[in-house]
């Protein structure tokens, strides 16, 4: 197997409405040291905007970029279609890139050495640049070995791994980071010990985002949005992480709202960040109401 059937790598990239960004991103990946047949999958998910275009406009000049159109706009449902769908299993490494981020120049080969000299690593983080907040985010990355979602890689193993498990993000998850840094950490176990040595930052390979401007209201509300969005991923994983160390890996729920009946006010009041305490009767409130119907396909998910 030879050319692009067998690539060193493959890139997901997770745009919804990103029109703004994902030229910004493509340009950013070009640089970034993949090989000249190394495929850059762009998952346009639930997109209302120009993102298609922008992409087929990158595609029409780089072979190796592929717009997959997803019907459903939900980034851990377009995390599980390239996992068990599109990701070449000859890949050495897979790399998933938010599609608002740029990457830093080089970040490939500064993944693969810091894999190659701690061979125990399941999965690679890298590190923040440019925001507010980017400089106590990295310490605490580099501390605590976390992954943000935003730019991270796992080995081809670790992808074969969760396939053989047929692990899949559950459709509604807000965030692919915790749920999966919680499985890395544990060795795949719900029950097992933590061993932070399974994921390795990688000082030298970067990514820079936007912060939300503070000069306006609209900058109010975002940000206000996104502690309301952060307040009820902390409810989920709390969930999803007491589901799954009773009832084992090979029960993760399809949805994560089939979780919420199990939802109580104490639940949503967990989470690091006081500010984030404030809204817990609305998370609460908004798990256990109605819930948005999602239609599914025969494999439950949409492409």
């Amino acid at each position: 197997m030879s050319g692009i059937d067998a690539p060193e790598h493959s890139v997901a990239v997770f745009a919804h409405d990103e029109a703004d960004a994902i030229a910004g991103c493509l340009a950013a990946l070009q640089a970034a040291g993949l090989g000249p047949t190394d495929p850059i999958f762009v998952l346009i998910n639930g997109t209302t905007d120009a993102t298609p275009d922008i992409v087929a406009g990158f595609a029409a000049k780089d072979p190796r970029i592929r717009p997959v159109v997803i019907a459903l706009g939900d980034k851990a449902n377009a995390w599980s279609y390239y996992v068990h769908r599109l990701a070449p299993p000859t890949a050495r490494l897979h790399l998933f890139v938010d599609g608002d981020v740029r990457v830093s120049a080089g970040a490939v080969p500064a993944i693969e050495a810091a894999l190659a000299g701690h061979p125990e690593a399941l999965a690679a983080a890298t590190l923040p640049q440019g925001g507010r907040t980017a400089p106590r985010w990295a310490e605490r990355i580099l501390r605590d070995h976390g992954m943000p979602g935003n730019f991270y890689a796992l080995r081809g193993e670790t992808l074969s791994r969760i396939r053989t498990l047929s692990v899949s993000m559950p459709v509604g998850l807000i965030g692919d980071d915790p749920l999966l840094r919680w499985l890395l950490l544990h060795d795949f176990t719900p029950n097992g010990p933590v061993d932070r040595s399974l994921i390795r930052p990688v000082p030298e390979a970067h990514f820079s985002y936007q912060s939300i401007p503070m000069t306006g209201l609209s900058g109010l509300r975002a940000l206000v949005a996104r502690q309301l969005r952060y307040q009820m991923r902390d409810l989920q994983m709390n969930l999803l992480i007491r589901h799954l160390k009773v009832f084992g890996l090979g029960a993760m729920p399809r949805r994560i709202d089939s979780l919420y009946d199990a939802a109580t006010p104490m639940l949503a009041l967990r989470g690091q960040f006081k500010l984030r305490k404030l809204a817990f009767l609305y998370t609460y409130l908004k798990a256990r109401g109605p819930q948005p119907r999602i239609k599914s396909g025969s494999a439950w998910y949409e492409a």
